[in-house]
């Protein structure tokens, strides 16, 4: 069989990578093993180039990306908070906004109701612009900022924020059992009031001092 380049030209080997049948100028020899030209140049290639990283898989948060959809849904409690995939606040919106009726607060009830179906609506139009790599601030994330900068210095968040839901929970437990009456016990609201005033009076004097 003659050479596959040299078509006048016996054979002397085949390359062990195509096959090819080479002749005596066409050998290229590595270690013993017999290649041809395009195959020797090929390998070179190949090794030349750098490890491919393993694909990293891609993290993709479950949640809603359409704003208005987010604002309709978030009239109801707690479900626009669902609908972008927060469901520990969506918990946490109907616990409030079940204590504010109960304890006949209107007002902040009312307050509160139209903050849900806001806050829903900038979650989920913050998640859509972020998918397009763009950063945004909310005004619901200037909001946590300014609550960041008057509760910074209040140690042990967490522990007073579990004390604070077993508070709430033993109250609601009393109501069940007819321990209480929350004729009684929505009396007090305008209490939560004064402990926020005296923590922005606090808060005050510190930035003074």
């Amino acid at each position: 069989m003659n050479c596959t380049t040299h078509a006048d030209i016996q054979s002397e080997a085949f390359c062990t990578q195509c096959g090819r049948a080479v002749c005596k100028d066409c050998i290229r020899k590595v270690r013993d093993s017999v290649y041809c030209e395009s195959c020797l140049e090929a390998s070179l290639k190949s090794e030349a180039k750098p490890d491919a990283k393993p694909a990293v898989p891609k993290t993709q948060s479950i949640g809603g990306d359409n704003p208005e959809t987010a604002f309709v849904l978030g009239l109801i409690p707690g479900v626009g908070s669902i609908y972008n995939g927060e469901y520990f606040k969506a918990a946490v919106h109907v616990l409030i906004f079940g204590l504010l009726t109960n304890l006949g607060a209107a007002l902040l009830a009312v307050a509160f109701y139209f903050y849900m179906p806001f806050e829903a609506y900038y979650t989920a139009k913050k998640r859509k612009l972020n998918a397009k790599g763009i950063q945004v601030v909310t005004p619901i994330d200037r909001f946590y900022e300014q609550m960041q900068e008057h509760t910074g210095k209040i140690q042990n968040k967490e522990l007073w924020g579990g004390i604070g839901l077993i508070v709430l929970g033993t109250l609601y437990l009393l109501v069940t059992f007819d321990v209480l009456v929350f004729a009684s016990v929505r009396q007090f609201w305008p209490a939560v009031l004064i402990v926020a005033g005296v923590v922005l009076l606090m808060r005050a004097k510190e930035k003074k001092i």
